[in-house]
């Protein structure tokens, strides 16, 4: 049986697990044209083994949450969304990451996932704050975050190296109050 940490009708949350190398990574190279412009380049290829091994020792730790995206339907792996960094005491904050495989975009896939990894990480997790950085010709990613309820609080330049070179990105966050007041707003 497989955990689900969180779930909605579309989709649904868990953890990776080791019987996932295959599936997920096919998944990565499959989508490495869409997502190039957008990650860091990983130091042990795209969609090693060695990529897929450092994943899993991430994937439930406590600084690192990772999320395989799961179609509701089948349990089919459709993307990630992650929680790192996370600091506990008077930060009690983290940052967030997400991507949706090439099959499976323009679906709600991405929207579902960070709904259900923001209803983790407040309801579950306690955390206080969430960010996610993206950067500002993403429309995709920046709909996302649009759409789950993020505001955009900043711009920092040059703030990470994607694809070999260093790349501005917005700052987008929503905290704990933000979300529970606009699931009252919404009736949930």
């Amino acid at each position: 049986m497989t955990e689900r940490l969180v779930h909605n009708d579309t989709a649904f949350l868990r953890h990776p697990r080791a019987d996932d190398e295959d599936e997920l990574l096919s998944l990565r190279e499959l989508s490495e044209s869409l997502h190039r412009p957008w990650e860091p380049i990983p130091d042990v290829g795209w969609a090693s083994h060695e990529w897929f091994v450092r994943f899993i020792a991430q994937g439930d730790t406590a600084d690192s949450q990772k999320h395989l995206i799961c179609r509701a339907g089948d349990g089919a792996i459709v993307g990630y969304v992650g929680l790192g960094q996370i600091c506990r005491g008077p930060f009690c904050s983290c940052y967030m990451g997400y991507w949706v495989g090439l099959p499976h975009v323009r679906r709600g896939y991405a929207t579902a996932g960070v709904s259900l990894c923001l209803e983790r990480a407040f309801t579950q997790l306690g955390l206080h704050r969430v960010e996610a950085n993206v950067i500002p010709d993403n429309a995709a990613s920046i709909a996302v975050v649009r759409r789950c309820g993020l505001t955009r609080e900043g711009y920092s330049k040059r703030y990470l190296n994607i694809a070999g070179r260093w790349r501005d990105h917005e700052r987008w966050a929503i905290t704990v109050e933000d979300w529970n007041e606009a699931h009252v707003a919404q009736g949930r």
